[in-house]
């Protein structure tokens, strides 16, 4: 394993080489290989998530100054999100350097979203532990500026929990969503869902899966309530 070419795209070589092995260990592999040394990321994981929580809830706190708390706190869901955060670990291309189990590694794990948004968490963690917490600051805001841009273009797009809070108070009920229809064959199946207000379908969206084809619908109801999307 290169880790120095991995050291170069985290932008950080690490003392402690183990904290970064450790990090990059899943489940899968300690299961495999009891005599290993080194345990899963999975407590580095934990520390990992509260640091860049803190990280990024204090970079939003300083970029936007006129936000309230629910603004703030959606800002936040959307920049750590489990594809954000995925996002950022492929851009790091650390999925080729985790260590996995056999069964795991052959169903694709080095792709999975999940497996790589935990190991950049643990990434997160052990540069903590390695340094201190101004070095790790430093390292995430240049990964999320890089991955994904500035802050200061996100965009909410939680639009089901937005729909649902915008209609309650503007409206006083609750929007209907509902799955109309699934199209296309079983490998690459698309699902078609409505939004109904009042009895009104106020809109549509189509997604590869049921949850993003509401999140495109409450979108496209949100456009059309003339709701100011960011």
């Amino acid at each position: 394993m290169e880790i120095e070419v991995l050291e170069r795209n985290i932008g950080y070589t690490f003392r402690d080489k183990n904290l970064l092995y450790e990090a990059l260990t899943h489940t899968t592999y300690t299961n495999e290989h009891k005599d290993s040394s080194i345990g899963d990321n999975q407590r580095l994981e934990f520390l990992g998530d509260s640091v860049v929580n803190v990280i990024i809830a204090r970079e939003l706190f300083g970029q936007f100054p006129g936000d309230k708390e629910g603004a703030l706190t959606k800002k936040r869901a959307e920049v750590i999100s489990e594809a954000a955060l995925a996002r950022i670990a492929s851009h790091l291309c650390l999925g080729t350097y985790l260590r996995l189990g056999r069964g795991e590694d052959m169903d694709g794990g080095r792709e999975k979203p999940s497996l790589l948004a935990d190991a950049y968490e643990a990434l997160v963690g052990a540069i903590l532990l390695d340094s201190s917490y101004d070095s790790v600051s430093a390292v995430v805001r240049k990964h999320f500026e890089s991955a994904l841009g500035s802050l200061e273009h996100i965009s909410i797009t939680d639009y089901k929990s937005t729909l649902l809070e915008f209609c309650q108070s503007q409206y006083r009920c609750m929007p209907k969503i509902t799955v109309i229809d699934e199209i296309g064959p079983e490998h690459e199946k698309e699902f078609v869902v409505n939004i109904q207000l009042s009895g009104k379908i106020v809109g549509q969206g189509r997604g590869k899966n049921k949850k993003q084809a509401a999140q495109m619908a409450c979108k496209e109801a949100l456009r059309l309530l003339d709701y100011p999307l960011l």
